[in-house]
């Protein structure tokens, strides 16, 4: 198994990941939008990474983003990408469109990018699901409604596609870091993330470097490593 498509592949946790694997060896097929000058820099030092720009509100773009996955012919999936916010406005407050919104434009793209996958993998009998969620799920910060039932509509999904899929030689399992300042919290209050940060049980906080050594273990545990929802959150919870 050395071909990966990556959703979200050019910054944060993403690039990580995606630097990671490319260093390994596999070909990365990795998405991104807004990114262009990440995305263009890592595919002129990287011979095995290809980058592909997409809008998923798109549906135009999605089909021709399925036929690129098809003619890709991945072995690994792994579910990064996230358009919007980790904290907003309490859960009263927040307008009905924007649960909706954010639903169709971060879960309905990955549902219809892993029913590809898995068909693909079901034809070689042999594949990987990864899913980057959060830790979140378990101690949830205020303002992060929409946030945390988008990912938590991920993990339950991911419960299904590990047990449907196991006996094609198909894993899925989900990987739940606890908070990292990168790009996607740029937004965020600096005192609410020194909050976050300051209340994680170890002196050295969570590094994107961490989540790569478990994506390691994801793609290689084999085949019985499957239906797993692996907290990195140094017990914090």
């Amino acid at each position: 198994m050395n071909k990966v498509i990556l959703t979200g592949g050019s910054s944060g946790i993403g690039k990580a990941i995606n630097l990671f694997l490319l260093e390994k060896g596999y070909e990365v097929l990795f998405t991104y939008f807004h990114n262009e000058d990440s995305a263009k820099e890592i595919e002129t030092q990287y011979n095995n990474a290809k980058a592909y720009q997409i809008d998923f509100k798109s549906p135009f773009e999605m089909d021709k983003f399925s036929a690129e996955i098809e003619a890709f012919s991945p072995d690994i999936l792994i579910n990064n990408y996230y358009n919007g916010t980790f904290i907003d406005t309490y859960f009263h407050k927040t307008e009905t469109e924007k649960f909706l919104n954010d639903f169709k434009n971060n879960i309905i793209p990955t549902l219809q990018i892993t029913q590809e996958c898995i068909t693909i993998f079901r034809k070689k009998k042999l594949g990987r699901i990864i899913n980057i969620l959060t830790s979140s799920l378990n101690s949830p910060a205020m303002g992060t409604s929409v946030y945390n039932s988008n990912k938590a509509y991920l993990q339950q999904m991911s419960k299904s596609w590990a047990i449907e899929n196991v006996k094609f030689g198909i894993t899925c399992n989900s990987i739940l870091p606890s908070f990292i300042s990168t790009d996607f919290h740029k937004d965020m209050d600096e005192r609410m993330k020194e909050t976050i940060l300051s209340g994680y049980p170890l002196k050295e906080n969570l590094e994107s470097k961490d989540i790569s050594n478990v994506i390691d273990l994801c793609i290689n545990g084999g085949k019985h490593f499957n239906g797993n929802h692996i907290f990195l959150d140094a017990s914090h919870y």
